[in-house]
């Protein structure tokens, strides 16, 4: 009972101690902090070019004159075999993406850079068209995983430096 008790009024104090948590939103879908940042260009082959752009459109709700950052990024992708048979015929591939990125901060110009390996895997069936669909899907997850990574890399970024732009908006400073 006394346990419970404890736990409860914990609870109830950790909003007070200033923890904010990482991904928590309030207005939008995505993070407070990616709301702030426009993806400016990707710089990748045109197979993966529109995928890695359409994974980081769904992940970032940027209002057009509200961003503070400008996001760069250049793609290279890559399908290694993974299980080869006896007769040389591959059966499984490692699909993956190796992004690098760099942040601009419109205001001041400094740049924060960094670089993403996401991997995924498909297999390699009779059915060419199975095949075809299949490395499209490992090429989806593969992007969306990226974006993924460099969200987490940049919210990481953000927050070490102290940009909350809910803290901003109310005038408080750090």
């Amino acid at each position: 009972m006394i346990r419970r008790l404890a736990m409860a009024l914990a609870a109830l104090l950790l909003p007070a101690c200033g923890f904010q948590p990482l991904y928590a939103t309030n207005a939008g879908a995505a993070a407070p902090g990616l709301r702030h940042i426009a993806l400016k260009s990707v710089d990748a082959p045109e197979d993966i070019a529109p995928v890695v752009t359409r994974a980081f459109e769904r992940r970032m709700a940027t209002a057009p004159d509200g961003a503070k950052y400008d996001l760069l990024i250049t793609a290279s992708e890559q399908a290694e075999r993974l299980a080869v048979q006896i007769d040389a015929s591959v059966t499984r591939y490692n699909y993956r993406i190796v992004g690098r990125y760099t942040l601009v901060n419109r205001a001041t110009g400094k740049q924060t850079k960094g670089a993403v390996t996401s991997i995924s895997s498909f297999n390699v069936v009779n059915s060419q068209y199975s095949t075809l669909h299949a490395e499209d899907a490992a090429r989806e997850k593969a992007a969306n995983q990226l974006a993924e990574d460099i969200e987490r890399d940049i919210l990481l970024e953000l927050a070490s430096a102290g940009d909350r732009p809910e803290k901003a908006k109310s005038g408080k400073k750090k």
